[in-house]
């Protein structure tokens, strides 16, 4: 065998890989989220949450156009009710920012984790491969509960492990306990009932017993973290409207999927999972492989993260209700599993000259991607460069005209990024280094997140966005503090304009609630959908029309803009 001899460069980024880490975090976390407005799905519902808590000063109920609402606990409209007094105001940056810090703790949380497990380069690739994983990039830029609820989650496994260890230590048990009363806060029993569950099956199948045991007293520390806000809360809004919506907003979602027609079959994260954790989901399945096969599944530490993942992923494709977002929580140990295996892949690289047999699925993969960078890439060009005939060609209306007109510039420099990455990641392929191969995978998909986060997405913002409308509904209804709505759809819809304009929107079912709403507003509007236009007609059309006053778009969604008349 030839020694290697590595470059100062490579010295120095192994010496500092740690900052890199924090640094490539901080901007694909960080430095974009200001870039687009609050968008659909949940992040206006959140945010006019947030705002209405941020104007009130009411820390305990959250309220959504006046009326107490706990679709989800509190934590998320405390971490953006704080993180916007802090900021001096509400904006997309200050409501996101929690949630990204959150992303770059967990990362951390894990890589520290993997560090003093496994090993330092165990750290560092666990890290890695979290940081960059498509699914968690997109909902550490976002602002919805799943992420601080994986924080909690996290921290609360790994410190109950830590507190399990060579050394036990009860207060670091508690203290894993205290954040799943954290957890439980971000999204309700599940943050105690699931991280529960992975704990049995872990500690059962090491037979364990009287840890098992232990764990009943200790779910009363986040009980004790848990339960003064429900307390508090259930005496604002009343005992029963308490129990009920804990009941619908937790047991019903899991026994039925009729909430927000989020029905999906039981392979739907079998399906998903492959999609939401690239760059790595084609490799999990050997990292688990070279595990069982190596005889390393039996380290505790290992076996933890398995059942972590596994459980998760058993009990949420057995729930009725399923998002792809849901197993957000478990990706952190399917991070640790692949940085384990990433380590041992980079040793034995390192102990030969050649590619070697552990590094041939890293291989395949690498050049299967290097592929597939490349057509897309060579595909993207030619579309961004004859964009305005493909535009031409489609029925698109003022809005997708200036979205088709702004994405033109962001998809060619996305197509530049792919076929820079294509090349990256051929050169590693070529030269058969499995660390060159992990960086070049990696280091590939974080460029193509900043393209994506700081040019495409604000280019679609148009779309997207309800604060052009609201803009211009402000400006209509003046001083008015509600403005209607008819819209089947519209308890989906109305917390876009209601954060947006700061008021409230009355939702109408028919033409006589338009003229009553007229009759205690009457300096106000009514949007009414397209959909709903034939209904309010129906009495006279005409006298209706009289009353447009002008047509706005959000998206797909078409409203007619009726006044007083």
């Amino acid at each position: 065998m030839i020694a290697r001899r590595e470059s100062g460069l490579t010295i120095w980024a192994q010496e500092y890989r740690y900052v890199l880490l924090l640094v490539v975090g901080v901007l694909v976390y960080i430095a974009f989220l200001g870039l687009r407005d609050v968008w659909y799905p949940d992040e206006p519902d959140i945010a006019e949450v947030a705002r209405a808590m941020f104007l009130s000063g009411d820390w305990v109920s959250p309220r959504r156009m006046g009326e107490i609402w706990v679709d989800y606990p509190p934590m998320i409209y405390w971490i953006g009710t704080v993180s916007s007094h802090l900021l001096g105001g509400m904006s997309a940056f200050s409501l996101r920012l929690p949630n990204a810090i959150a992303a770059l703790m967990t990362i951390f949380i894990i890589a520290g984790a993997g560090r003093r497990w496994f090993g330092d380069d165990t750290g560092f690739w666990a890290g890695f491969s979290l940081l960059t994983i498509l699914l968690f990039v997109y909902e550490g830029n976002s602002y919805r509960p799943d992420v601080s609820f994986t924080l909690a989650i996290t921290a609360g496994l790994i410190a109950y492990a830590e507190g399990s260890g060579d050394r036990p230590r009860v207060w670091l048990r508690v203290l894993g306990f205290a954040f799943f009363g954290v957890a439980m806060l971000a999204k309700g029993p599940l943050g105690l009932l699931l991280p529960g569950l992975v704990l049995v099956l872990w500690l059962g199948t090491r037979r364990q017993r009287l840890r098992v045991i232990e764990l009943l007293p200790l779910t009363l520390v986040a009980l004790a973290v848990y339960l003064p806000w429900f307390v508090a809360n259930a005496k604002a809004m009343g005992w029963d409207n308490m129990l009920y919506e804990f009941y619908a907003q937790n047991f019903e979602r899991f026994l039925t999927a009729e909430h927000r027609g989020h029905m999906q079959p039981w392979y739907y994260f079998f399906r998903n999972f492959w999609l939401n954790f690239l760059p790595w989901s084609f490799l999990f399945p050997f990292a688990v492989w070279s595990l069982v096969r190596s005889g390393r599944w039996r380290d505790p530490r290992v076996q933890l993260a398995l059942w972590w993942f596994g459980a998760f992923f058993v009990f949420l494709s057995v729930a009725a209700t399923k998002r792809e977002l849901y197993l957000l929580p478990a990706y952190p140990a399917v991070a640790l599993l692949l940085g384990h295996w990433f380590a041992d892949v980079c040793r034995s690289q390192d102990k030969t000259d050649g590619p070697a047999p552990a590094t041939r699925p890293l291989r395949v993969y690498t050049l299967s991607l290097a592929i597939v960078f490349l057509l897309s890439g060579v595909g993207l060009l030619i579309a961004s460069l004859n964009f305005p005939g493909i535009a031409a060609g489609l029925e698109l209306n003022e809005q997708e005209e200036m979205v088709a007109a702004a994405v033109r510039v962001p998809f060619a420099v996305m197509a530049i990024v792919l076929l820079s990455g294509a090349a990256w990641m051929g050169l590693a392929w070529r030269n058969g280094q499995a660390r060159n191969g992990l960086i070049g995978i990696g280091g590939s998909f974080i460029a193509l997140y900043v393209v994506i986060l700081g040019l495409v997405m604000p280019a679609f913002s148009p779309v997207k966005s309800y604060e052009p409308q609201s803009r211009w509904i402000s400006e209509q209804i003046g001083d008015a503090t509600h403005f209607g709505m008819m819209d089947p759809a519209g308890a989906l819809r109305r917390g876009g304009f209601a954060y947006y304009t700061g008021t409230m929107v009355d939702l109408l079912d028919d033409a006589d609630d338009v003229e009553d709403f007229f009759r205690r507003h009457p300096g106000s509007v009514v949007l009414v959908r397209d959909s709903s236009t034939a209904e309010l007609f129906a009495g006279d059309e005409a006298a209706w029309r009289n009353r447009v006053l002008r047509n706005i778009r959000v998206g797909s969604h078409l409203y007619i803009v009726i006044g007083p008349g």
